[in-house]
């Protein structure tokens, strides 16, 4: 068994390596950000899945939504799933216009404030509790342009409502979300109407930034639902 990671926004490869699960290649979102979803679902299916062995799909926050349109689309593929901190879909046209259009600022702003401004800004929003710009986040900068671009063709107001497409998704699912994380909490616990094998966990005291605050937990809740022991 082997895991294709996908990292979150603002985030690199390293977080999901941090983990260290077996058998992991973890993706660098930001050589792809110019793909729209389905294409990047395609991607996913078609070349970066290619020669690993039976496949789990893991995936946080952004990187878990690009997750869940790869398992619509192509759950042939995927001998698993894990899911962090992710969203399933806006179910109502209007909320998705609003996010367009915040994720327009914040293109914006990825593209033309000071990157220790920009993230600044970023973490001061209060699903991500705070927190100072770490080294690994500033090293971003040289990133700025695809990390626009992700705003742009990644935004939540893209994404259709992905849970009636999801039920032909049929290999199990692990779903962790932060006890704080009230409403990424609320929206996992729905996901059990959808999946046939599903199993969702909350890590007491954790927030939305499970990986880079509570990597030892989704480690072993991983470990524990996909097994110990893989290779690449």
């Amino acid at each position: 068994m082997s895991f294709l990671a996908l990292h979150g926004n603002l985030g690199s490869k390293a977080d999901w390596e941090l983990l260290g699960l077996p058998g992991l290649h973890a993706v660098d979102l930001w050589e792809y950000s110019a793909l729209s979803y389905f294409e990047f679902a395609h991607e996913l299916a078609t070349t970066l899945s290619s020669g690993l062995e039976n496949p789990v799909l893991a995936g946080y926050s952004l990187g878990g939504r690009l997750a869940l349109y790869a398992m619509a689309i192509h759950p042939e593929c995927w001998s698993g799933a894990v899911i962090v901190s992710a969203h399933p879909g806006l179910r109502c046209g209007e909320e998705r216009l609003a996010r367009r259009v915040s994720d327009e600022i914040w293109a914006r702003d990825a593209r033309t404030l000071a990157w220790s401004d920009f993230l600044e800004k970023w973490n001061a929003q209060s699903v991500l509790g705070g927190g100072v710009a770490t080294a690994a986040r500033l090293a971003l900068e040289s990133r700025r342009e695809a990390i626009a671009l992700a705003f742009e063709t990644w935004t939540l107001g893209r994404q259709d409502d992905l849970r009636r497409s999801l039920r032909s998704f049929h290999a199990p699912v692990l779903w962790i979300t932060g006890e704080k994380d009230e409403k990424f909490t609320r929206l996992a616990a729905e996901m059990g109407e959808v999946f046939t094998d599903f199993h969702h966990e909350v890590i007491p005291d954790g927030g939305h930034r499970l990986l880079a605050d509570r990597p030892n937990e989704v480690a072993r809740l991983t470990r524990e639902r996909f097994g110990g022991n893989g290779s690449g």
